[in-house]
């Protein structure tokens, strides 16, 4: 068996890069092999995902701003492919600021003016 270095799932033998992280797989997963060393780190639950493009855009906005977090894949299908999302997790240290980045970042997107109320100056 072989496994992504980055969302740690396992795949059959003759596969040698992960479809979804686009991570090359390793024999076996250790703090040497694995992109999130989480040998320190106390992760929480921050949010499920209904995909895995959403939850790894926000691993993605974390990690530009220094939260440690990864995700916790769904089930895995039978071609190697999670069907279900994950759910993002945090370092508890870092929560109340993922908090904070992720409110200012996906409601600022939310309440940005539409175009043609935009004027150039």
């Amino acid at each position: 068996m072989a496994f992504c270095p980055n969302c740690e799932a396992e795949y059959r033998e003759g596969i040698a890069v992960c479809p979804d992280c686009n991570y090359e797989l390793v024999p076996e997963l250790t703090p040497e092999t694995q992109v999130h060393d989480t040998s320190d780190h106390n992760f929480v639950s921050f949010r499920s995902c209904s995909n895995s493009a959403e939850a790894d855009m926000v691993v993605e906005l974390f990690e530009r701003n220094g939260i440690r977090s990864l995700v916790k894949r769904g089930e895995i299908g039978i071609f190697g492919t999670s069907f279900h999302g994950g759910a993002v997790m945090v370092d508890e240290r870092d929560l109340a600021r993922a908090v904070e980045i992720y409110e200012a970042y996906f409601n600022a997107a939310a309440t940005a003016p539409a175009d043609e109320d935009q004027t150039d100056i």
